[in-house]
């Protein structure tokens, strides 16, 4: 059974220190990266801020600050946003204790000075919290922690394309329902392409640590942070291996 990462005010401080650090060497030399710590919400948040930041749109929420990453072409750029989230726990003879719920990291691809940043793909740990509000458990059943995700076909979906998708998804269900039919409806290419587009990639978790040709218990892909040392390292060699990839796109 996994253990829950638990950690006092002032290690959790320094914790955020050192991932703005990550975060600073990642980023392009005009951003002054650091972390904004809310300490008062339930969960806690800690997310990127800082000088040279700017604000957009993220999936399902507003006002999200990202920082300029890689250079892309024709005036693009790949977007960094960061946050991570802990609960408190009770009270240790009035010492402030925190466990571990999640860290996510998140690229955008975008301009400078548009608010425009559809984000495209994400890095996510989800760690051994109450997600139930009571028990202790790992985030959407057997999903696999850490894990990518991957939002652009939701992030760049039109309304007008998801409305039409949506009607020729109900005539293919009527279509198989109905046991003879003298004839299928016939959808144009561009129609099927609005079906494909609408499936919800963003719902998949795609494993990153999972060392399935191992023998038992080594083949896992859930995996917690045992300390806070163990969300740094995985943020560190997370942007130090999506740099270069993300480098590829320069050349076209």
């Amino acid at each position: 059974m996994p253990e829950p990462l638990i950690s006092v005010q002032d290690k959790l401080q320094m914790h955020f220190q050192r991932i703005a650090e990550i975060l600073r060497a990642n980023v392009d030399m005009s951003v002054h990266a650091q972390m904004n710590v809310e300490w008062a919400l339930t969960p806690l948040v800690a997310g990127l801020v800082g000088e040279g930041c700017e604000y957009i749109e993220r999936n399902r929420r507003l006002g999200v600050p990202v920082a300029p990453m890689v250079p892309l072409q024709q005036g693009l750029w790949a977007w960094l946003g960061y946050q991570e989230e802990w609960d408190e726990e009770r009270p240790n003879r009035n010492i402030r204790r925190f466990s571990f719920r999640s860290a996510s990291m998140t690229i955008h691809f975008g301009l400078r000075g548009d608010l425009f940043k559809p984000q495209m793909f994400r890095a996510e740990w989800a760690g051994w919290a109450r997600w139930d509000g009571s028990d202790y458990s790992f985030q959407a059943s057997d999903a696999a922690h850490p894990h990518w995700q991957f939002d652009a076909l939701d992030s760049l979906l039109d309304d007008d394309v998801a409305e039409r998708a949506a009607i020729l998804r109900d005539l293919l269900l009527k279509g198989v329902e109905t046991p003879v039919r003298d004839f299928r409806p016939q959808m144009a290419g561009t129609e099927i392409r609005d079906v494909i587009t609408t499936q919800k990639l963003s719902r998949i978790h795609f494993a990153s640590a999972a060392a399935w040709w191992k023998l038992p218990p080594l083949n896992g892909h859930a995996h917690c942070p045992s300390d806070a040392t163990d969300v740094e390292t995985w943020l560190r060699y997370c942007l130090a291996y999506l740099k270069p990839e993300l480098e590829r796109l320069q050349a076209g």
